[in-house]
């Protein structure tokens, strides 16, 4: 979808009545289940505004992105992924489309929201690891990877429920939790500035920020172009 195209419908779901109060299109449903219109005049809609208008990410970009995540799935999420786009301003189509491609990459297209415990002999050392600051029995299981840029040990899930006002050490597993798992990535996101390696191009970068390394590069390279195609964003000749 063009920018121009994503400013249409942006018009199109939003209004303002002659007392300059701001309201946004709703769906909703009458008492037999049948789709009627609606507006609905919130305070909250300047949020809506300044997300759709910025930058509308929509089902039918993120099916092209990551064609092999269920609807069902795509449904639950798209919600709170726009939600956490929005709150660390990942908000134009170059910076989301770095992003999403990464977190296609490292989650196999959000199959993945926490990691397989078996556990390895790798696993095994995250219990005493104190550089994850996993201090206290059973926390190498307790704080394992989750999410779609996976946080591990206790000190990583302290760092970011500090950051967004959730309890993860006290319930570890909100952070693979919808509602809490794209924030967590957007605040990682934010806390390393990845945005402005995304701004500058750098994908390269902000792999490194991500895995350590380049592991995977070829295949967060491929998503990086499905994205930009599908975000409409303009390639630079030469």
């Amino acid at each position: 979808m063009t920018p121009n195209e994503r400013a249409h419908i942006a018009a199109q779901n939003l209004f303002t009545n002659g007392a300059g109060e701001k309201a946004v299109r709703l769906t909703l449903l009458d008492a037999d289940g049948r789709e009627i219109g609606g507006w609905g005049f919130d305070p909250a809609v300047k949020l809506i505004e300044d997300v759709i208008t910025a930058f509308a990410l929509n089902e039918a970009d993120i099916q092209q992105i990551m064609p092999n995540l269920p609807a069902l799935k795509l449904a639950a999420y798209l919600p709170h992924l726009i939600k956490a786009m929005a709150d660390h301003e990942i908000n134009t189509p170059l910076r989301a489309a770095a992003f999403l491609a990464q977190l296609a990459h490292e989650s196999g297209e959000f199959r993945w929201l926490e990691e397989i415990w078996g556990p390895t002999p790798a696993q095994k050392r995250y219990e005493g690891r104190k550089d994850l600051g996993n201090t206290q029995p059973g926390d190498g299981f307790r704080f394992r990877g989750r999410g779609p840029i996976q946080i591990t040990g206790r000190d990583n899930y302290k760092k970011y429920g500090e950051l967004l006002g959730v309890d993860l050490i006290g319930d570890p597993g909100l952070a693979a939790q919808p509602e809490w798992t794209f924030q967590i990535a957007a605040a990682y996101w934010e806390t390393h500035e990845l945005n402005k390696r995304a701004d500058a191009g750098d994908f390269v970068a902000i792999t490194r920020a991500i895995n350590g390394g380049l592991n995977g590069l070829e295949d967060r390279e491929r998503y990086y172009e499905i994205a930009k195609k599908a975000l409409g964003v303009e390639v630079k000749a030469g």
